[in-house]
Order: C-alpha cells, then structure tokens, then sequence
C-alpha cells in the first residue's frame, strides 16, 4: 500500500464514501456518470446581473425644428461630411434678415437654417478605425489647396433627396463654383478610396439659408424672382465676398479642421 498513491474523491451518494486508487478506472467512470447525467445544478441567481439596454433609437422631428435624419441611427456608425463653414458676417444676416422677412409676408413659414455652411460631401457613415486615416488623407490633399475667394450672386431653391425639407440658398458664382468643383474632385477621389459616395455629378454649390417643412419647391419658385431682386438691389450694402481659408470634416462629435495655404504659399 506504502508504493499506490490514493486519491479521495468524496461523492455524496447514499450512505457510502469511496476511498479509491489510482488504477480504479471503471469505478472513476461510473462516478462521472453519476454526476453527469443524474446530478442537477442549482438554478443560477441573475437578479443581480446588470444588462445593457438595446432600447431602439427613435427620432423626434419636434425637437430639431420638423427635420427627419435621412438614414436610420445605426450604432458604431459615425455620420460625416465635409463642408466650408460661412464666416459669421453681419451682412450676410442682414441678406437672411430682408428674404425672411419678404417670404413670411406670403404667409410662408419659413426657418432660418442652424450653422450656415456650404457642402462638398454628402453625408456619409463611417465607423471609428476610419476617421483617423480618412483625416489624414484630406489633410494631405487639401494642405495643397490655396485660400480662395467665395461669392454668391443669386438665390436658388432646393429640394433635399428625401423630399422632407425645402431650402432657399444663396448660389456661388461661376468663378468661385470652378475652385469648389476642383476641391470636390479631389475629395471625391479620396472618398472612392475608402468606398464612401461621392458628390453629386453636376454639384450647384450653394448655402442653405432658410427651410421650408415639406417638398414646397414649386411654390418658392413662384417667388424666386422677387427674391432675386431683393438681393440685387442691394448686394453692394449686403453681400460681400468672404475669404475661404479652411475646410471643415465633422464625423459624430468630432471636428477636423484643414487649413488651406494662402496667397503666398504659406
């Protein structure tokens, strides 16, 4: 007995202990059994157990002026674009101050729009490990790109692709719109990279400022033209070039600013 190693195994079966050895493998098997197909767990405690909320994302117009986001919230998935954000200038409030004022006397209820911008992407859904190196390639490019000039000579009326919201924008004219299309071919190249759509095929660059719930195109067209006279009259006081000295990639939360050289290389 001095040379066997022992090992006890305790089994609470009825009314028996086993002392067993080593080479007892029958018996062994017979206790795995036992315990295999006739032992029952106790059932497991899970009040405690905290869970993650998959509660669905549900979007309220109401709260955001009437708007619908055009395409579902899908979490992990970051909505971007690319755009040059207008200079805060009194003139141009006083321009959406006289075509406001003129739109809502035809009993048009109109809003201004928030964070007046001029696009050069669609809005287009990423997810995190994609930001970092599509900034990066924007950066690279754009750091290229010479400080421009940017004006507007008339207003034009837009209709969004979901046909939700009307807009009434003031459209770039045709030496300012010839530096943006070149901008936008080289973005679009990079967003072909990464898979991402491009922009629009004959783009009309333009700012957005003041919506209109609902497809109301063809009842703004009607007044285009008055609109267009008000800002004519007045485009010497009211609406003036602005100089463009960056551009603008906001994905989610975030914000990546690229500065564009200016007239001296710099």
């Amino acid at each position: 007995m001095s040379n066997q190693i022992f090992t006890y195994v305790k089994c609470y079966l009825p009314n028996n202990f086993y002392l067993l050895t080593k080479s007892s493998h029958m018996f062994v098997r017979r206790i795995l059994y036992y315990f295999e197909y006739r032992i029952k767990l106790p059932t497991p405690n899970l009040s405690e157990v905290s869970v993650v909320s998959t509660e669905e994302h549900i979007d309220e117009p109401s709260l955001h002026g009437g708007r619908l986001r055009s395409f579902p919230h899908v979490r992990g998935n970051w909505p971007s674009f690319i755009y040059i954000e207008y200079p805060e200038q009194d003139h141009l409030h006083k321009t959406i101050n006289k075509l406001s004022n003129f739109v809502s006397s035809l009993n048009i209820l109109c809003n201004r729009c928030d964070g007046i911008h001029l696009s050069l992407s669609k809005t287009f859904t990423i997810q995190y490990h994609m930001i970092k190196p599509l900034s990066s390639a924007l950066q690279e490019v754009l750091g290229y790109i010479e400080s421009f000039e940017l004006f507007f000579d008339s207003v034009e009326v837009y209709c969004n692709e979901e046909k939700t919201r009307t807009f009434i924008a003031l459209k770039a004219d045709i030496y300012s719109s010839k530096i943006l299309a070149n901008i936008t071919d080289k973005i679009d190249d990079i967003l072909d990279d990464y898979k991402l759509p491009k922009f629009y095929k004959d783009p009309s660059f333009h700012i957005s400022i003041l919506s209109v719930n609902g497809n109301k195109k063809n009842d703004i067209l009607r007044i285009v033209e008055d609109l267009n006279k008000i800002l004519i009259s007045e485009a010497d006081t009211l609406l003036e070039a602005v100089n463009i000295e960056k551009i603008i990639l906001k994905t989610g939360n975030k914000y990546f600013q690229y500065h564009l050289k200016n007239n001296n290389g710099v």
